[in-house]
């Protein structure tokens, strides 16, 4: 998602404004200690929907009523604003969409008195839905529990996004909030659909191959032992009873209980004169014909819903492209000059039709761009409506049977004058044929069933393999060791240590060192900061180029390191009494080289990609060669955050 992070916007009493902008690319905030550079990831994380907010207790927050931030992807503005947690209201949230690049420049805190207050997760599935990110039923199978599965959320991205200070050089701990295990478990369940690999379909036919593989097992084994299930057993037995009772002229109550069904089938009425002279088969064949086609319109309806949803759940991701054709065919030309073709005089009133052409396709282009990336999941409802159209398939087929059973009575009604003969013939049949059915304890399917069956297995089969998931992480393994291990040779990691390739597996986000393709070495099992700050550096920064190089990643574009030169400077930076000077001299290269690398991969990613993304560094380094990229100087006596 080529989505990074254009302000960051704080709102104190009487329409106090605290406002720091960035750009793509490399972003610096320098300065003192305790003048809020580490309080704006804590207000990026809380603006993400966090569910708890671990912005510093002190000056920010008693200075704070409002937070907002303002992510810029594509050609518009997504502005979320949170109010403090002080004020009480901090699980509601603000959402506004906006195409005018001027607006986010000039926001107060009465920008948002027109704007609702919603609930967190209201906006958060919005922002989401604006992201590309639109999956909501990520588990594998039916039984499993929609609590630790369901919907893939934005805050699965958040560990992609910041580097805190006391974890960008830690040699226990990688990602932000992994070790809380639900949410390590949570973002890694959920990457394959945040880096857009994985869309509901998958999911969906996941769950429906499982579901049907079970069927499928299930059906082989009533097959080979021809027992039948309760179910299928009620319903055999209610087809049955409901025959003969239309053939003697009775009819048979409806949804009476299986003990119920069984009274009845070891004692069968007989036939009667008086409820024969009521009889009328083809009164009675109409009533099922009706009954019958009323289930095939519903089941004709159900089809076409499934169809459309189907069609509609792939609009979403080309509908961009239609909208840069629209934008292109519908371009018009400059009236700068425009005359009359045969007198050259100018057309004033033809110039004003084509400016006033041109400033309505601007406002409507404006307005499709607010829905570029807007992304709808509609896999529960189709997942819904298949159940749905099987079961009136099924209701259908025993319609059907039952009326092949009237017409087959009513011939042989047509060939014998005597009815109290055919009813006991009728009898004979339904015995014989109860019978059987209590020899069985379950459904012995029919062929056509299970060639079915294989036939859907086989097409699910198909689909999920262009998906290709497999292939796609082990490209990407490679890809991240690859990248990593070039950065990782590019930073002061310890020689002795090489040579050697870094590895992260997906699949459960291991970190490692492989030392000369023998030794597993973890990052825990390393000494010196320096290499810990190495492979962290490292990692990210190659994350951050695979997020790019992937075409559907909702993933925001941009990755925010607090404090990276701890490493080299663990009190102020540039004043350590116990350091000689070539030592410092020595410390103050590592940390140029640092900006130098973020700058050497940035450079590559959007040579890769065509996208340049955002890195924001709170430093307390502040060397010249890097002025350029400086967007705030704080001092404790001077300007700062609060």
């Amino acid at each position: 998602m080529k989505a990074i992070l254009d302000r960051i916007l704080v709102f104190g009493e009487n329409n106090e404004k605290r406002e720091v902008s960035f750009t793509d690319g490399l972003n610096i905030i320098t300065g003192d200690s305790k003048t809020g550079k580490s309080a704006l990831l804590e207000i990026v994380d809380y603006c993400l929907f966090s569910s708890r907010s671990t912005i510093p207790k002190g000056v920010v927050e008693n200075f704070s009523i409002l937070y907002s931030i303002i992510l810029k992807t594509n050609d518009k503005y997504l502005i979320i604003a949170r109010p403090s947690s002080r004020t009480g209201n901090g699980g509601k949230a603000f959402l506004r969409i906006e195409t005018n690049e001027s607006i986010p420049k000039s926001i107060d805190i009465t920008f948002f008195d027109s704007l609702t207050a919603r609930t967190l997760k209201d906006v958060q599935l919005e922002v989401e839905k604006h992201l590309g990110l639109s999956v909501s039923d990520t588990r594998m199978n039916e039984e499993e529990d929609r609590v630790n599965a369901g919907k893939a959320s934005l805050r699965s991205f958040v560990p992609f996004l910041f580097q805190h200070q006391n974890l960008i050089a830690n040699k226990h701990s990688v990602f932000y909030r992994f070790d809380d295990f639900y949410k390590r478990k949570k973002t890694i369940d959920d990457y394959p659909v945040i880096i857009g690999w994985e869309h509901s379909e998958y999911f969906l036919y996941s769950r429906e191959l499982e579901q049907k593989q079970k069927e499928l097992k299930i059906f082989d084994k009533q097959q080979k032992s021809l027992e039948l299930g309760k179910a299928d057993f009620t319903d055999r037995l209610e087809t049955l009873l409901t025959n003969y009772f239309s053939t003697i002229g009775l009819e048979l109550q409806k949804g009476l209980p299986l003990a119920e069904l069984k009274k009845i089938a070891n004692n069968l009425p007989d036939f009667k004169n008086s409820s024969n002279s009521e009889i009328n088969l083809n009164i009675k064949h109409k009533e099922k014909e009706a009954e019958r086609q009323e289930l095939k319109e519903k089941l004709d309806s159900t089809q076409d819903l499934i169809t459309a949803l189907e069609k509609n759940s792939g609009l979403s991701y080309d509908h961009t492209i239609q909208l840069n054709f629209l934008s292109a065919a519908g371009s018009v030309s400059s009236t700068e000059n425009l005359a009359c073709p045969i007198c050259l005089n100018p057309a004033p009133k033809t110039l004003e039709k084509m400016e006033t052409l041109k400033v309505s396709r601007e406002n409507l282009q404006r307005e499709l761009v607010k829905i570029s990336t807007y992304t709808e999941d509609n896999s529960q409802q189709i997942e819904i409506l298949r159940k749905e159209r099987n079961d009136l398939k099924r209701k259908i087929g025993k319609i059907s049977s039952e009326m092949t059973f009237i017409e087959s009575q009513n011939k042989e009604l047509k060939k014998t004058n005597s009815l109290r003969d055919q009813a006991i013939f009728a009898k004979g049949v339904t015995q014989s044929n109860i019978n059987y059915l209590f020899s069985l304890a379950k459904d012995s399917p029919l062929s056509k069933d299970r060639d079915a069956l294989v036939e859907r297995i086989s097409w699910l089969t198909s689909k999920l393999s262009g998906f290709d998931l497999k292939a796609k992480i082990s490209k990407a393994e490679a890809f991240l060791s690859e990248t990593m291990t070039t950065i990782c040779n590019s930073l002061d990691f310890e020689e002795e240590l090489k040579p050697g390739v870094l590895r992260f597996t997906l699949n459960d986000f291991v970190f490692y060192y492989n030392f000369m393709d023998k030794e597993k070495i973890h990052l825990s099992e390393m000494g010196s900061g320096a290499n810990w700050l190495a492979c962290h550096l490292s990692l990210f920064l190659s994350l951050l180029h695979l997020n790019c190089a992937e075409k559907n990643s909702s993933i925001p574009a941009f990755l925010i390191i607090d404090q990276p030169s701890q490493v080299y400077f663990p009190t102020r930076y540039g004043q350590d009494e116990e350091k000689t000077d070539a030592e410092l001299d020595e410390n103050i290269q590592q940390v140029i080289n640092i900006f130098r690398v973020i700058l050497n991969s940035l450079a590559s990613i959007q040579k890769d990609s065509g996208f340049l993304p955002q890195v924001i560094v709170l430093e307390h380094a502040d060397e010249p060669e890097f002025k350029d990229y400086v967007r705030a100087r704080w001092k404790k006596n001077g300007e700062k955050l609060i």
